[in-house]
């Protein structure tokens, strides 16, 4: 008989979270689609090393240590990719039909059983951090798998010889090819796999960039860009201009910059993408800006700053009037910073308008302006009738 306990109920009993954080946690953490440990420690709320030591001890899981097990390849033919990244549980070792396996969950009583019932084993968790997990699952099937089913059926897919001749230039090329090439059955579902799966893994930014005789495709996780699988030099062009026409951008230029966006709906969730290109030697490079509209917006007091710092930006925003300005480089936290600050201020005796572009997060009981340049709603304009408010 499997353990019925749940992760919160550790948690609080261990004295990491009050019960009043994990109710208050609980309905954020539904809608991100996370696991509650993610959630938490997306948050910063925990540690996933306070997660893992404490579910260890109270539960007398042994902890995963790569020095003590030996990847063993042919288990990847025991549990597949698919069932492995979706309960998030890695093969470890067989003895007769005993299946050990290093879980980031190990209280996850529904994947335990599933994989039991795929294997035909009795199944033993033992539990993991989710840098472990991601090295294993990357031993037994490959970082990446869920590109790589899509990879492997585009080797069968041909290309025609002007879709390898525009895969290589960096000029405008007909407008119908490249049309045609974007709604290839496997190029749709290569992006839409990329994109499910840069979304799966919590990247802020996706990369797909040109080389001489490659692509590099990577994504931005917690500030620091990895590599994936990427397709051959060929598919390029397709997918370029798959992203492009998503983004309601001119697939038939390449050689000035252009900005995008579009949204996609993943689990009921709605992902705003923000794309950028940029001619490069070797073609357009192109950067996706992800932003998860579900997720919760930070406290002050969850932005990392000090004591004194944040004392002071209190008492600045609790002015009357004034001017503060949010600088810094690209995914730096401009934009997480003034959206906690409305959130600091959002009371219903003060009357707050936004003027945004994108508007990047629907706050309840805010005005929130979205720019439309071409119906000549402006910055300029946005402010001018604000003061009429």
């Amino acid at each position: 008989m499997r353990a019925r306990k749940k992760l919160g109920e550790i948690l609080v009993e261990g004295g990491l979270l009050t019960q009043k954080q994990l109710e208050e946690a609980l309905p954020f953490q539904k809608k991100s689609s996370l696991k509650l440990g993610q959630f938490l420690v997306r948050e910063g709320i925990v540690s996933e090393s306070q997660i893992v030591d404490l579910v260890s001890n109270q539960l007398r899981l042994e902890r995963y240590r790569p020095d003590k097990y030996t990847i063993d390849v042919d288990l990847a033919n025991l549990l597949p990719a698919d069932i492995a990244h979706k309960y998030q549980a890695a093969p470890l070792q067989k003895s007769g039909l005993l299946l050990t396996i290093a879980m980031m969950d190990p209280l996850d009583i529904n994947g335990l059983d599933a994989i039991e019932v795929y294997t035909n084993c009795e199944v033993e968790a033992i539990i993991c951090t989710e840098q472990h997990l991601n090295q294993l699952l990357n031993s037994l099937y490959g970082t990446y798998a869920g590109i790589g089913g899509v990879l492997e059926d585009m080797e069968e897919m041909e290309i025609d010889e002007s879709a390898e001749k525009a895969a290589a230039a960096t000029e405008d090329v007909e407008v119908s090819s490249l049309q045609g090439m974007a709604e290839e059955a496997p190029v749709v579902r290569l992006v839409n796999s990329i994109l499910s799966q840069g979304v799966r893994e919590g990247a802020s930014d996706i990369h797909v960039s040109p080389e001489k005789e490659s692509v590099q495709v990577r994504f931005r996780v917690d500030g620091r860009l990895h590599e994936v699988p990427a397709p051959p030099k060929s598919m390029f062009l397709p997918i370029i201009s798959r992203l492009k026409i998503l983004a309601n951008m001119d697939i038939a230029v390449s050689r000035i910059p252009q900005d995008g966006r579009f949204t996609v709906k993943m689990k009921n969730k709605d992902i705003n993408i923000r794309a950028s290109t940029i001619p490069s030697i070797y073609g357009e490079n192109m950067v996706l800006r992800l932003l998860d509209t579900s997720n919760s917006i930070y406290s002050l007091e969850r932005l990392g700053m000090n004591e004194t710092d944040r004392q002071k930006l209190e008492r600045m925003i609790a002015k009357p009037y004034g001017m503060i300005l949010s600088t810094g480089p690209t995914g730096s936290g401009k934009s997480t910073s003034l959206y906690s600050i409305l959130k600091k201020i959002n009371q219903p005796d003060i009357n707050i308008i936004t003027v945004e572009d994108p508007v990047e997060y629907r706050i309840e009981k805010i005005r929130q302006v979205q720019l439309n340049r071409k119906a000549g709603m402006t910055f300029a304009s946005g402010l001018r009738s604000i003061l009429r408010q």
